[in-house]
């Protein structure tokens, strides 16, 4: 004793000021989410605890047994409002505000009710009667069914409170897995004591010890929750990310298991389907669908549905859920409307098809006219003819160059390990031999994991560029290697590609008042781009061209598409 006061209620009494120290520690996170229920938990700790060490030192039977029921009160109530907490911290708001969580709350208020008027009906305890232990005011009394039950669904509230924090807060890996103990043990001690109170169990049963054991409770949380910033990084952002990643996208994404049965659907696949969630749970996807089904195998693809009358094209991807041991439990169905793609597509097939046929056919006939023209005329008549004959000239290579790069989009085939050397000279001699001279140094033993086609379009328009734009061109193509990249480059030493057309390409697009003059370097840019090249221009001496290839991105791509054909 101090001065006269128990140590028991001291200690009552500094666990009641540590969860105030605790509250006041609290106050910049009060609109955190779960913390209100947090403040509510910590507050009805506070106020248990000081309660008790006042009750501990309260001999009088009738104000000792008021400050039983205040315990008792806040025994109630603390499971509660810890367990809304740990739903609203974890980002479950929406379970808290439900109309049967609301209804839960019924049973700390009818046990609240019980314990107020339990000198008139003695259902929670009875014989009440205080005893002196060591010097301080203990209680004696039966604890009844009905008051072991109220205590036993307030530590319930409690558990799945203390297993909804654990279980989110270790999700996040080691970022808290010191805290996540922290808060795991927490209410380990407190909770021990109140069933060992509550069962009269132990030398003390007169007297509740778990008072005293939130000394500890607070120390964790303490840490927990103010030195380690968990609230500033708290679970309901991740679980609220995570839901709207799905719920909230415009992209239909379905959920199903190993047999193909739905599991959940985000409101995009409802409107799709036209179906209610809840009355397409455990349906088979392909029921759902009018039209081409889901492959069965978790493969991927093409497949059209038909909703209201209307078909709409979607590519089908299926990605494998798997658990931790990487047992395949299902798969996440993603639907990627492709509709406008695929109309698109036939436009610009449409297109291909007037630029190969009518473009080449009618400037097959304009240049056999003008060639007439020029042979019959002569003086000023003679050079306008062969002005158009040049024009049309220019315009079917744009048409072949166009061609060319629709071609060259659509070959789809593997990437392919290919002999750059090869490569180079095949395009060189086709483009060389009437044009000028071209150097090559490529080593003979450099090989590339690439698109051979996309390569060979973008060589040969950096070959033709040069040779047709220098007189007399002295042009070299040469290849290194540097890390894991293969530098290529294409050298002239002609007067360099206008600014106007290296703005264009660097741009990306064209106006009516920037433009390029030819097809030629958009054909360089898409190409390279296509395959995860970069390019860059150097015109301060002629012209170096500098395309540098990544020798295993390609690869890598290749390898991953087959390993997830493969799941």
């Amino acid at each position: 004793m101090v001065f006269g006061v128990p140590w028991l209620a001291l200690g009552s009494v500094a666990s009641g000021l540590a969860s105030l120290y605790l509250l006041a520690q609290l106050r910049g996170h009060r609109q955190k989410p779960g913390a209100w229920w947090f403040v509510a938990t910590v507050a009805t700790q506070a106020v248990w605890c000081l309660a008790y060490g006042a009750a501990l030192v309260t001999f009088d039977p009738t104000a000792r047994l008021a400050l039983e029921m205040v315990t008792w009160l806040c025994v109630l109530w603390i499971g509660f409002f810890f367990l809304s907490f740990a739903l609203g911290y974890t980002g479950r708001t929406a379970i808290v505000e439900s109309r049967w969580y609301l209804a839960a709350a019924g049973l700390p208020l009818a046990g609240s009710l019980l314990v107020v008027t339990n000198p008139v009906h003695a259902a929670m305890w009875r014989d009440f009667a205080v005893v002196s232990t060591l010097g301080a005011a203990g209680a004696e009394y039966a604890v009844l069914p009905l008051g072991l039950l109220a205590i036993v669904v307030a530590m319930l509230f409690v558990s799945f409170g203390t297993l909804l924090v654990l279980d989110t807060v270790v999700s996040y890996g080691p970022l808290y897995r010191r805290e996540a103990l922290a808060v795991g043990l927490s209410p380990i001690p407190p909770g021990a004591a109140v069933l060992l109170w509550a069962g009269g169990v132990g030398p003390l049963s007169a007297v509740n010890l778990t008072p005293l054991l939130f000394l500890p409770h607070v120390a964790l949380d303490l840490y927990a929750f103010v030195r380690s910033d968990m609230f500033e990084f708290h679970p309901a952002t991740r679980r609220a990310g995570e839901r709207a990643a799905i719920d909230d996208i415009a992209t239909p994404v379905a959920i199903v298991d190993d047999r193909g049965r739905v599991v959940n659907l985000n409101p995009a696949a409802e409107r799709m389907l036209a179906v209610d969630k809840r009355d397409a749970l455990t349906d088979p996807l392909n029921d759902l669908l009018v039209g081409d089904g889901v492959p069965a195998d978790g493969g991927s693809g093409r497949l059209g549905i038909e909703n209201g009358g209307q078909r709409r094209e979607f590519k089908v991807r299926q990605t494998p859920l798997r658990d931790g041991s990487g047992t395949r439990l299902g798969y996440t169905v993603v639907f990627q409307d492709v509709t406008e793609e695929i109309r698109r597509e036939r436009r610009l097939e449409v297109l291909n098809r007037f630029l190969r046929h009518n473009v080449r056919n009618e400037g097959v006939v304009i240049r056999g006219r003008a060639e007439l023209l020029a042979s019959q005329l002569d003086g000023d008549r003679a050079d306008y003819a062969a002005t158009i004959e040049n024009s049309i000239d220019r315009l079917v290579d744009s048409a072949e160059k166009a061609r060319t790069l629709s071609d060259a989009a659509a070959d789809d085939a593997a990437v392919e390990s290919v002999a750059l050397d090869s490569l180079v000279v095949d395009v060189v001699d086709s483009l060389a031999a009437a044009d000028g001279a071209v150097t090559i140094d490529v080593p003979e033993d450099l090989r590339l994991l690439t698109r051979p086609a996309l390569l060979s379009v973008l060589l040969s328009n950096l070959v033709e560029n040069a040779l047709q734009h220098v007189p007399d061109p002295t042009v070299s193509v040469a290849a290194t290697v540097d890390g894991g990249d293969v530098v290529l480059s294409v050298s002239d030493d002609g007067p360099g590609v206008p600014d106007h057309e290296l703005g264009v390409i660097e741009r990306g697009r064209e106006t009516d008042l920037h433009h390029g003059s030819g097809i030629g370097l958009w054909l360089v840019r898409w190409t390279a781009t296509t395959l995860g090249a970069d390019l860059d221009f150097d015109t301060s001496d002629g012209t170096t061209v500098t395309v540098r290839l990544p020798l295993e991105r390609a690869a890598s791509d290749e390898d991953a598409d087959a390993r997830e054909a493969d799941d």
